[in-house]
Formats: C-alpha cells, sequence, structure tokens
C-alpha cells in the first residue's frame, strides 16, 4: 500500500514538472531528495517515475545543480541498469541536460556519469543513443574530464562509437577526439591508444561535422613534433592531402594548419612534396579564409628551406601562387610569400633564379620593399638578396630593368638595421655586374654605403666592404669614391679587428694604390698605419696589404711617412717570407732599395762623399 503511494505521489510530481513553470518550484519544494532515497528498494514502475521526474526537472538549467547535489547523478547510474526502455531513455536525458552545465562535468564523471553514457550508446532506442551521445559529448569537452578519461584509458567506447554506423554516436567520436587532443598530455597517449588512426578513418568520412572534428584532432596531434613521424607512418600525409581538396574552409584551415607543423621537420618535407601535398597547399593558399592563406603560406615556406625539393617545387608550379599570395592585403602573408621565395632561390638550384624572374615575381619583391612595414621590408630585400646573389648576370639586370635599385637604395637608408644590412648585401651582389654598378653610382650608392659604414654593425661593415671593394676593382670609380668619402672609409674597415672587414679593405687598398693619381692622398688619410699592421699577420689580408704597400711605394713622395710607419721593416720581412711569390719578393727588395737610396739622398751633402 505504501508503494503503490510512493508511485502515484512521485508519478504526480512527473507530471507536474512537465510544465516549465513548476520545475523549479517542484525542485524548491524539496521533491529530489525523496526521489533519490526510493532508488534503492524502488519497483520497475517507481523507477520509472522517478528517471521521469528527472529527466523533467533537468531541462531547467538551475535545477541541474541541485540535482547534483542532491545525489541524483549516482541515482541515475542506479537507474540506467535497468533494462527497461523508458527508464534508460529518461536516465540518458536526464545525464545528457545535467552534463550540458561545465559546472557539473567533473562531479558527473566522478560519480560515474561518463560510464553510464557509455553503456547506454548500447541501447537500441534511436533517442536514447542521441542523449547519450549528447551527454558524451558535453562531458568529453572538459579539460580535466578529457584528461581523466585518456588517463583512466577510457578511450576505446570513444573509439567504438566513431566506427558506428549511427551519425550521431561518429559526431559524437569525433567531437571528443577533437577535444582529447587538445590536451598536450593526451596527445601521446591518444596515439598510443589507437586515437591517432582513428581520426585519420574520420577524416575521411562524408559527414562534414565529423570531417571538421577529425582534422582539427590531426592538426593538434602534428602540432607535436614527437608524433609527426607516427602521422607519416600511418599515411596520414596521403589522407589530409586528399582531406584539404574539399572546399569547408573550416577543414581548409586544419588541414594548412597541419602541413604547416608537419613541414617544419626535414624528414617530413619530402614525404609532404612526393605524396601530392604540393597540389593541395596550392588550392588551400588561393582560399579564402585568411587563417588559412596564411597557415598554407607558412607550409609552402617551410618547404621551400629544405634544398633537396626546391627544384622539384619550383617544376610543381609554385612560383605563380607565391607570387600571387606576395601581392595579397596580409602582411603577414606577404612575409610568408617573400621567404618562400628567399628558400626557393638560395643556392642555385636548376633554374630557380631565372624562373622566377621570368614568371613575374621579381616585381612583388621590389614593391614589398617599398612598403613602410619594416618586416616586410626586411623579408623582401633578404628575397631579393637570394635572386641576385650568384653568377647569374640576368637576375642582376632584371632588378635594375624593373626599376629595383632605387627601393633598395631606400633599405640602405632605413634607420633599420637589419634592412641597412640586407639593402647593402644586395647591392655587393648587384655590383657584380658592370652595367648595373655604373647605374649604381649614378644614383649615389656610394654615398649611402660611405654613411652607413661608419655607423653600422660588423655585419654591415663587412657589407660595405664588400661593396665598395668590387668598386675599387674598377679605375673609373676611384674618382668618385674619393669624393663621395670612400677612402676614409675603406682605411677605417682596414684598422678594424675582424678578418673579413680587413680582407675586403686590403683588396681595395691594393687597387686603390695602383692608381698614382691617389697613392699620396692614400698616405695622407692614414692607410700605411692598418697596412703595415696587416702585413704583420699570417692571416689573409696580409697579401693585398703588401701589393698595396708596394705600390705606394714606387711613388717618390710616400718614402718618408713609410718609413716612419714601419713600412721597411715591413718589407723586409715580406722578402725573408718563405711564404712569399719570387715575384713579390723580388718587388719588395727593389722597394727597400728604392727606400734607401732615397733615405741616402735625403742625407745632409745629398750623400755624397
Amino acid at each position: 500500500r505504501e508503494m503503490e503511494l510512493q508511485v502515484l505521489a512521485i508519478a504526480s510530481l512527473r507530471h507536474l514538472s512537465l510544465n516549465d513553470a513548476l520545475k523549479r518550484p517542484c525542485v524548491d519544494a524539496g521533491c529530489l531528495l525523496p526521489a533519490v532515497r526510493a532508488v534503492s528498494y524502488a519497483t520497475e514502475d517507481l523507477q520509472c517515475q522517478i528517471s521521469g521526474l528527472f529527466a523533467n526537472c533537468s531541462e531547467n538549467q538551475e535545477n541541474q545543480i541541485s540535482m547534483v547535489e542532491t545525489g541524483c547523478v549516482p541515482a541515475l547510474v542506479t537507474l540506467a541498469r535497468n533494462e527497461n526502455d523508458e527508464i534508460q531513455l529518461d536516465c540518458a536525458r536526464s545525464l545528457a541536460n545535467i552534463s550540458s552545465n561545465e559546472e557539473n562535468h567533473i562531479v558527473t564523471y566522478r560519480q560515474g556519469g561518463l560510464g553510464t553514457l557509455v553503456e547506454l550508446t548500447k541501447s537500441q532506442e534511436d533517442v536514447t543513443q542521441k542523449y547519450a551521445s549528447m551527454g558524451l559529448r558535453f562531458l568529453a569537452s572538459n579539460p580535466e574530464v578529457r584528461t581523466a578519461i585518456i588517463r583512466e584509458n577510457m578511450l576505446s567506447p570513444f573509439l567504438a562509437l566513431a566506427k558506428s554506423p549511427l551519425l550521431d554516436y561518429q559526431r559524437t567520436a569525433a567531437a571528443a577526439l577533437a577535444s582529447f587532443s587538445l590536451n598536450e598530455e593526451n596527445k601521446s597517449k591518444l596515439v598510443r591508444q589507437g586515437g591517432l588512426s582513428t581520426m585519420l578513418q574520420v577524416c575521411m568520412y562524408e559527414d562534414i561535422e565529423c570531417c571538421r572534428d577529425a582534422t582539427f584532432a590531426v592538426a593538434n596531434i602534428a602540432d607535436s613534433m614527437d608524433l609527426q613521424s607516427d602521422i607519416v607512418r600511418q599515411g596520414g600525409i596521403e589522407i589530409i592531402t586528399d582531406v584539404g581538396k574539399r572546399d569547408d574552409a573550416r577543414v581548409q584551415r586544419d588541414v594548412a594548419r597541419a602541413f604547416s607543423c608537419l613541414s617544419v621537420s626535414e624528414d617530413v618535407k619530402s614525404t609532404i612534396v612526393i605524396k601530392g601535398g604540393l597540389e593541395t597547399l596550392f588550392k588551400l593558399a588561393r582560399s579564402l579564409d585568411i587563417a588559412c592563406q596564411r597557415y598554407a603560406t607558412l607550409a609552402l615556406s617551410n618547404l621551400c628551406s629544405s634544398s633537396e625539393n626546391k627544384q622539384r617545387i619550383v617544376e610543381a608550379g609554385a612560383i605563380r601562387p607565391l607570387m600571387f599570395l606576395s601581392r595579397f592585403p596580409d602582411l603577414e602573408i606577404q612575409r610568408r610569400a617573400a621567404l618562400a621565395l628567399t628558400g626557393l632561390n638560395l643556392g642555385g638550384f636548376g633554374d630557380n633564379k631565372i624562373r622566377t624572374v621570368e614568371e613575374g615575381a621579381l616585381q612583388p619583391l621590389i614593391d614589398m620593399a617599398s612598403f613602410p612595414d619594416a618586416e616586410l621590408q626586411k623579408t623582401s630585400s633578404l628575397a631579393l638578396n637570394a635572386v641576385v646573389l650568384g653568377g647569374a648576370q640576368m637576375t642582376k639586370t632584371a632588378v635594375m630593368q624593373f626599376e629595383g635599385l632605387l627601393p633598395i637604395l631606400s633599405l640602405v637608408n632605413s634607420e633599420d638595421e637589419e634592412c641597412v644590412h640586407t639593402g647593402i648585401y644586395c647591392l655587393g651582389s648587384l655590383a657584380e655586374n658592370d652595367e648595373v654598378t655604373s647605374k649604381l653610382v649614378k644614383l649615389g650608392a656610394i654615398s649611402a654605403v660611405v654613411n652607413q659604414s661608419s655607423l653600422g654593425t660588423i655585419e654591415v661593415k663587412r657589407a660595405s666592404g664588400y661593396f665598395l671593394a668590387l668598386l675599387c676593382e674598377s679605375p673609373e670609380f676611384h674618382a668618385e669614391l674619393s669624393k663621395q668619402g670612400a677612402f676614409e672609409s675603406v682605411i677605417s674597415l682596414a684598422s678594424l679587428e675582424d678578418v673579413e672587414c680587413q680582407e675586403y679593405a686590403a683588396f681595395s687598398l691594393a687597387h686603390l694604390s695602383s692608381n698614382r693619381d691617389y697613392q699620396v692622398r692614400l698616405v695622407e688619410l692614414g692607410a700605411l698605419t692598418p697596412i703595415v699592421a696587416m702585413m704583420s699577420t699570417s692571416s689573409e689580408p696580409s697579401h693585398y696589404a703588401s701589393l698595396a704597400l708596394l705600390k705606394l711605394a714606387d711613388n717618390f713622395e710616400n718614402h718618408v711617412a713609410i718609413a716612419q710607419a714601419g713600412g721597411i721593416q715591413s718589407l723586409l720581412r715580406l722578402g725573408r717570407s718563405r711564404a712569399t711569390d719570387e715575384e713579390v719578393a723580388y718587388k719588395s727588395s727593389l722597394s727597400v732599395g728604392s727606400l734607401a737610396a732615397n733615405a741616402v739622398r735625403m742625407l745632409p751633402g745629398g750623400g755624397d762623399g
């Protein structure tokens, strides 16, 4: 009799709780606690009424927290063990509603809610299956819960759901795997427990939601360098290459992100190129999604730095997409495209430099060098350096023909030290062409380099030294070099302790000293001191310093200054050195003799008697 009354009472509350306006008042009146206590001894009829009451009350957001505090989750775990379809449906509905509230996730998991939802997925009722999958998706989204799921080896139920023919289960599994992959601690365990292979399978599902979540998960795994080899080994490159051809923006974005991570590893770069990843990346680079384009451009930039693949990438048609990206109105994309072109042109692989010019990629790089953004200027100047570096004269003249000399000179006059360095370095490469050199001199390149040489870093000084050395090699530029103060800069570089600067400066002084019009002026500017100092060492600059001193010694007006600077001793050492070739030794002997004769003539009496 008492049981019947309880059934009727709970049934009444169940019916009242169907009304949205009464759901909260029922809980406030204290209906939950008696229902929870009755679960342990309830008959199937009473269990049916209790589960229905819980399900109705759980639809109110305020009630969800109250239900957890009252102990409804353990009661639902007990009720769900009943094989009655109606009871299981209401339990699944209750747990799904309770799990929709983030504050309940951890308690629901600890009190057995997750395991119960997994068991409820085995129900034959469609509605029960849907609620169970919803609840699992909610719980798996919690950072602490997803970590606990992997830690306690509870991944297998989700992997089983992924292989289910039911779409709701597939989506639940994909969403759960996406959540699990967000935690760095979970990633390696996910791979070991078979999660990666399931992700890759789900990527190929036709359902776009499944594909989105699975691709997101794979991209997260790819972000860990230690796990990239697992992706390659399980055929992940081929799969994401195919998936990236889909037109969904989210899928494309995560595929591009995966490629941007995978392309960092040298071991994976060749695999991406061989397995057809370039075609997919070219498509992703044309996506309407900015993030997708950024990731795709970054991936291309990484791939283009690989020596093994540079020629193959150009042959696959990479220059035109990169040219398009370098004109795109996004600074990040432009910078990465410029870096990609830099990578392709460094090293002189195949005819990459020529094709870069012929396919029109040079003009965007020149335009970027004029853009008022320091980072963009740096990357574009690096690309221009890569194109003109080396013996290909066509690339150097092409920069001049595309009116790229003035933008490069503007970099030299920049306030940014890196821009100054790359600009002067580029001038050095361009000056290896006589026609371009003449144009640079007319545009005032000497003055710009001289000004920066006195102020810049050691890298700037080295680049300046190389540029000035090339100009000093040609007598036609000596007058302009003298006029613009380049002699002083060369002497200053020769006085530095840096061997590279000394070598360029010694080379310059050797050529300048060959011009009789400037031999006396060089001595007056103080060239002898660094020349004598360089001759006292066994480094590379000593050879050119020796040649410079020999040339200066040819001029009678310099003899006294050479003697005062210790030049006679340097020449004597040069003549006695075994490392000196016979011609230089002979010239040094003649110079010493000439200096001695001049010294005798300068004695009182002109050397008579």
